[in-house]
């Protein structure tokens, strides 16, 4: 949101144009002297491909309006990943990503989003409130789990297809799994198989890749940790200091996790640079790949972010 608002793009111009996607973000990271660029388009890529409802306003990030049945036959016969290639909004995706590959190979580090992970995805499928009530119904765990594994196919799918395009490294978002929303035991149950059967079906095909699972995940980061991804983002509502504690003792790479609007909206210039600095110092200056935790909002101040860049480049252990 804050690379298209730099160049001036509503968020409609923004996701209908791959060379709009890719001249935004390659010129915010060269404006502001960042190591590389996140192609996030949307959360709704994979959804909208396998037939869910998606609305796009022009001025706002794209939303799932509602799933596509509450049939879970029909969901899992859904999960097609042909249908990726087939949906335009994935070819825009992947063609941006081609771009910046083209032009920036080497001096950026490319991180291709294929939101969203296998939960969230089968959830988008059944519409949330459904979904959610079949993992209190017993009887439909067996559908929901094959539903769910079928995801993880064409969610698997998307990061290859990343990786051919000419991201660096990959990534996933899987919130609707998190702690704010389901308990640890559900998260054990119905998400943690799927995500170390992720985690090493892309070590396989050599993809490196980051999960992000919003909220707070104090409860569940060790498990998180232990599904085997290279790398864990976090936001602003995890413990900070016993995520470095978790992730000190293990060689996963912890990407986040300052508050987008908290810290980089909200704090002055001189704050912001302080909340940057007491994180790399509780990290040493290793093991993190610092910035935001989540999305930042269209309208953070240039100056804020100059102070995040600028603090980062000159801090020394």
């Amino acid at each position: 949101m804050t690379a298209a608002a730099e160049k001036g793009y509503t968020q409609g111009e923004y996701r209908r144009s791959s060379e709009k996607i890719s001249r935004a973000h390659i010129d915010f990271a060269r404006k502001y002297n960042l190591d590389g660029v996140f192609i996030d388009i949307d959360t709704c890529l994979e959804a909208g491909a396998i037939g869910v409802n998606v609305d796009l306003p022009e001025n706002e990030p794209a939303r799932v309006i509602e799933g596509l049945s509450t049939d879970l036959d029909i969901c899992i016969d859904a999960m097609d990943k042909k249908r990726l290639l087939q949906n335009d909004r994935i070819k825009i995706a992947l063609d941006a990503v081609n771009l910046i590959s083209r032009e920036a190979k080497g001096e950026l580090l490319i991180r291709g989003n294929a939101d969203q992970g296998p939960f969230s995805l089968a959830m988008f499928a059944v519409g949330m409130t459904d979904f959610f009530m079949n993992l209190a119904d017993e009887e439909k765990h067996e559908k929901t789990r094959i539903l769910i594994d079928r995801a993880l196919d064409v969610h698997l799918e998307f990061h290859k297809l990343m990786k051919e395009a000419g991201a660096d490294i990959t990534s996933l978002g899987d919130s609707s799994c998190g702690p704010d929303l389901i308990s640890r035991e559900m998260y054990l149950e119905f998400s943690y198989p799927y995500h170390v059967k992720l985690a090493k079906s892309l070590e396989e095909a050599g993809i490196d890749s980051v999960i992000h699972i919003c909220g707070n995940l104090d409860n569940i980061l060790q498990d998180v940790v232990n599904t085997g991804f290279p790398a864990v983002e976090v936001d602003h509502k995890t413990d900070i200091r016993r995520a470095q504690k978790i992730m000190s003792g293990s060689n996963t790479t912890l990407f986040g996790p300052i508050d987008p609007v908290g810290s980089f909206l909200n704090e002055t210039p001189e704050a912001l640079a302080g909340t940057t600095r007491e994180i790399l110092d509780l990290f040493n200056g290793k093991g993190i790949v610092i910035g935001a935790g989540c999305a930042l909002p269209p309208d953070v101040r240039e100056e804020n972010i100059r102070a995040f860049s600028d603090t980062v480049r000159q801090y020394r252990p």
